[in-house]
């Protein structure tokens, strides 16, 4: 659900919030400081914006959600399926102190106060929480993330870190391009074939011959729900960035001239 403090709007997951277990959210583009390309709330350090604009723009995102500026892990996106398991002396890497964490697209950790961030714009966040063993992951899924189960891998990795059973996760697809807008072309549409036996399900043919539209947000439910992850339990934003540019960053419609959205957990 859309939130609003000041004129920070911002995404929520109500099956997280109700928890009381978290503090979470997703941004938009909306109430920071960043000009031009970047306006107004680009949380990115990578995009050729001045460092002090984003470093203010993070200000304005801990003073309205509590977060801690001194705690927050960041990571080098770089479409992989590698996932970290962050400890104590990740805290503050990539906002007060330089990040080593790099081709990593999925962050997990059990200590509380860690701010695990994960970048957007277009792909699709993925915020998880075990209720029972007080663990959290933040998963950057795109395409490429998607269809090689990147969100499994995370699992996989709290189970073998913290012992998570998926049946205690909570997980919340953030926004991201839409079916309505991701067309691709039947290379992309025969990856999907050969690694998810569910792929019929979620590719439509477009109305453009040789081209065909994919469903993101029900791909990676889909493999939530294999993993072990109940139904009722994952939640969906289900906004498209693509067609909602006023309110997101998109790669498809911006190119690399724009800010990123950031998706943000942390333990209480």
């Amino acid at each position: 659900m859309i939130q609003q403090k000041n004129n920070f709007k911002y995404i929520t997951f109500q099956n997280l919030e109700k928890t009381n277990m978290v503090k979470h959210c997703i941004t938009t583009r909306l109430g920071g400081v960043s000009e031009g390309v970047y306006a107004e709330l680009n949380m990115s350090f990578t995009r050729g914006e001045q460092r002090e604009k984003v470093l203010q723009n993070y200000d304005i995102v801990c003073n309205a959600m509590g977060f801690d500026k001194n705690s927050f892990v960041l990571c080098h996106q770089t479409h992989t399926t590698n996932i970290l398991a962050v400890t104590e002396q990740h805290r503050g890497m990539g906002v007060t102190k330089n990040s080593t964490i790099k081709n990593t697209d999925g962050l997990i950790t059990n200590i509380i106060g860690i701010q695990l961030t994960a970048f957007s714009a277009d792909c699709t966040p993925i915020l998880l929480l075990d209720v029972n063993k007080k663990a959290i992951g933040a998963v950057h899924a795109g395409w490429r993330g998607s269809v090689n189960s990147i969100v499994k891998k995370a699992i996989e990795k709290m189970t073998e870190y913290y012992g998570t059973n998926p049946s205690d996760i909570m997980a919340g697809i953030g926004p991201s391009i839409g079916q309505c807008c991701f067309q691709v072309d039947a290379p992309v549409v025969e990856e999907f074939r050969q690694k998810l036996y569910f792929a019929n399900d979620v590719i439509q043919n477009d109305t453009i011959k040789g081209k065909y539209k994919i469903d993101l947000w029900e791909t990676n439910k889909r493999i939530l729900m294999d993993c072990g992850v109940k139904e009722q339990n994952i939640e969906l934003s289900k906004i498209c960035t693509m067609c909602h540019t006023d309110l997101f960053y998109s790669h498809r419609v911006m190119g690399n001239d724009r800010g990123n959205m950031a998706a943000i957990i942390a333990l209480k």
